[in-house]
């Protein structure tokens, strides 16, 4: 993995946790101060889209030995056993929390459970993060079906097939019936911006790399907090600029220090885990008079604490689990 790119992993997991703190000291009536600078935080995630769409790419393209089935096998080894972890532990502390309030109608239902074990494209999944790995699967089984049958070509005019599906459905009057919104979502023009900057590298384009790189991180800069508003059509206002990140970094390949990288190594796992970290950590301070979102300072503490925690999984859980994995899935990593 260019290390840029790990940083730029690192970056966007942890504007997806500041933007959700914010969220919800204004859910809770609480002024969340600078945290208003992440007021569209969830960009992150149209970083990671573009980034998954220029590392399959740029992976595969290095490795003509891959088959689908392998592809589909690393696949799952690195995005799914961690989820389910990620999933289990939320509906434990969800069942906890149920005794807790005498409550069992906060529980999900059979239903609900199913469509988030299985990644289904459906509404109703369990964690608010997971319809990110839907799309995700969705854009694996896509590559999976066209790369190796019909090589780079076919899994591109394949990809941007899908994304003008997208963007005819969010063009569509009166939207999409809410069981397609998944796997029509516009959105998905992301990954076909990476596929495309993975062209570009492997066919040596090199230009205007650094203003591409200054104008993405502005134009960023001025997303984040909410001066282009994402109603626009997140996927142009973010993705676009994302894209102009992933090109510079990709072609400048800055180097990037051991902390950016362990920061980037731990963006899945922080990913998957910030939510289920404030919810246990705020119910115990709201049992002791605490309230965890009422000031700018706690939710500062928040999110050092999610990252750090995050930041010493890999240690302790991603590298022995990644070392498990490769023995237990055949071929070389796609990461």
């Amino acid at each position: 993995m260019i290390g840029g790119l790990q940083m730029l992993r690192g970056l966007a997991a942890t504007l997806v946790v500041a933007f959700h703190l914010q969220a919800a000291a204004l859910n809770e009536g609480y002024d969340p101060g600078l945290f208003r600078l992440f007021a569209q935080g969830e960009a992150g995630v149209d970083i990671f889209f573009v980034l998954s769409g220029f590392v399959i790419f740029h992976a595969a393209a290095g490795n003509p030995a891959l088959t689908a089935r392998r592809f589909l096998a690393q696949r799952f080894w690195r995005i799914v056993p961690p989820y389910w972890a990620a999933l289990a532990l939320t509906l434990a502390a969800l069942a906890a929390l149920a005794i807790l309030r005498g409550d069992a109608g906060a529980l999900p239902d059979a239903r609900g459970i199913a469509v988030s074990v299985l990644l289904l494209p459906l509404p109703g999944q369990v964690m608010a993060v997971a319809w990110t790995l839907t799309v995700e699967a969705l854009f694996y089984l896509l590559f999976a079906l066209t790369w190796f049958r019909f090589g780079a070509r076919g899994a591109l005019i394949a990809l941007a097939l899908w994304s003008l599906a997208g963007q005819a459905a969010r063009l569509w009057p009166g939207g999409v019936p809410e069981a397609l919104a998944l796997i029509l979502y516009s959105g998905v023009v992301e990954f076909l911006m990476g596929a495309l900057i993975a062209r570009a590298s492997a066919a040596g384009l090199r230009a205007l790399a650094l203003p591409s790189l200054l104008a993405g991180a502005l134009l960023m800069a001025a997303v984040v907090p909410g001066l282009i508003p994402l109603s626009l059509g997140r996927e142009w206002v973010a993705g676009l600029p994302a894209a102009a990140l992933v090109y510079g970094i990709v072609t400048l390949r800055p180097p990037m220090p051991g902390w950016a990288l362990l920061w980037g190594e731990a963006s899945y796992l922080l990913y998957l885990s910030h939510l289920l970290v404030f919810s246990i950590l705020g119910t115990v301070l709201r049992m002791a008079g605490v309230a965890p979102y009422a000031a700018p300072g706690g939710l500062a503490a928040l999110l050092l604490l999610a990252v750090s925690l995050a930041c010493l999984a890999p240690l302790w859980l991603e590298r022995p689990y990644r070392r498990w994995a490769t023995r237990a899935r055949p071929g070389p990593a796609v990461r």
